[in-house]
């Protein structure tokens, strides 16, 4: 899995440099994920840009993510999906679950940072 990570802020950014998120991908993204979580950050930005295709499976891993910032009392959410990325999201529902900001300065103003 290759994910670029930088700190902005207090904002630990994570930018996925995969095509495809499908599962073959998926459970080393839930290691990246959890890794990143159980960091002492407690605000996270995953950047999509990169990501081409994605299936249930990568959602998934985005899923789980999510419940185990909450379980940590964190927060995590999303930037840059393309259209495919977020028509997954949108068939399945889960656009109230998932914050998918268009860019990735709008989700970090949105987190304070500027």
């Amino acid at each position: 899995m290759h994910i670029e990570k930088e700190r902005v802020g207090d904002v630990v950014v994570a930018r996925i440099r995969e095509k495809r998120i499908t599962s073959h991908e998926a459970s080393d993204l839930k290691t990246v994920l959890l890794e990143m979580i159980l960091d002492e950050s407690e605000n996270f930005l995953i950047n999509l840009s990169g990501i081409e295709h994605m299936d249930s499976t990568g959602l998934g891993a985005f899923l789980f993510g999510i419940r185990q910032a909450e379980q940590h009392d964190k927060d995590l959410c999303f930037c840059e999906a393309r259209k495919k990325v977020k028509f997954l999201i949108r068939i399945a529902h889960l656009e109230q679950v998932i914050d998918v900001y268009d860019t990735e300065a709008e989700a970090l103003a949105d987190f304070g940072v500027s």
